[in-house]
């Protein structure tokens, strides 16, 4: 009998330290994406872990403001889990004329949820700790995923790379952008348009590209900058 009730005990007690064990979610971040490839994209679908779809879909031209953040962003419900394992996307390349799509694999809630609930960057003027899951299309069809303490981080202890995928054309039909117009709609070279900014006299930010991982990612990823 004394047994049993030392076992009940152990159970309640380490179901009780589960209750209160804090976990990551809505409260914790907000979502942005941003366009630093070739061409615009339309970022059709945003999926989180086969369960629920994110917010900053949409239209992205060819970059603007900072590029290591995020002009369009959205928020989620408090309730929303955080990210963990796995982000789908699908857009569409206005380069290809094609619908995109990438399986991005995240390195999972032991690093992830540390990373929300006590992030490497002070609060902000709001005593807030929100941080900003960023997707980030880069050239070639490469998709990053970062976390960053803003969605326009000034430095590079303000954002992190914790993800990496890689687009593949889908076999879909698409007519819904079939009335777009080149130039009103959508750039197909972005690098022509940014050095056509610059000859008219207009203001580019800084090419410079934060471009460090999570810390302990594998091998202490470092990618050059582009």
């Amino acid at each position: 009998m004394m047994k049993k009730t030392i076992a009940t005990l152990l159970i309640i007690f380490v179901t009780g330290c589960s209750a209160m064990q804090k976990k990551a979610n809505g409260s914790h971040f907000n979502f942005g994406s941003n366009n630093n490839s070739e061409a615009s994209v339309w970022l059709e679908e945003i999926i989180v872990d086969g369960n629920w779809s994110a917010p900053a879909t949409g239209t992205l031209g060819c970059g603007g403001g900072n590029i290591n953040g995020a002009p369009a962003i959205g928020s989620v419900p408090k309730n929303t889990p955080a990210p963990k394992d796995t982000i789908y996307l699908e857009w569409y390349a206005w380069r290809e004329m094609s619908r995109m799509k990438a399986v991005v694999d995240l390195p999972g809630r032991d690093v992830i949820y540390p990373l929300l609930l006590n992030p490497p960057w002070p609060k902000n003027k709001y005593n807030i700790n929100k941080s900003y899951f960023i997707i980030d299309f880069r050239p070639d069809h490469k998709v990053w995923i970062k976390l960053a303490d803003t969605s326009s981080p000034s430095s590079q202890d303000e954002v992190m790379i914790l993800a990496e995928g890689q687009g593949v054309k889908t076999d879909d039909v698409v007519t819904r952008y079939s009335h777009f117009e080149e130039g009103e709609n959508y750039k197909l070279d972005c690098t022509a348009h940014r050095k056509r900014i610059e000859e008219l006299g207009g203001y580019t930010n800084s090419l410079e590209v934060y471009d460090r991982w999570y810390p302990g990612a594998p091998q202490n990823k470092e990618l050059g900058h582009e």
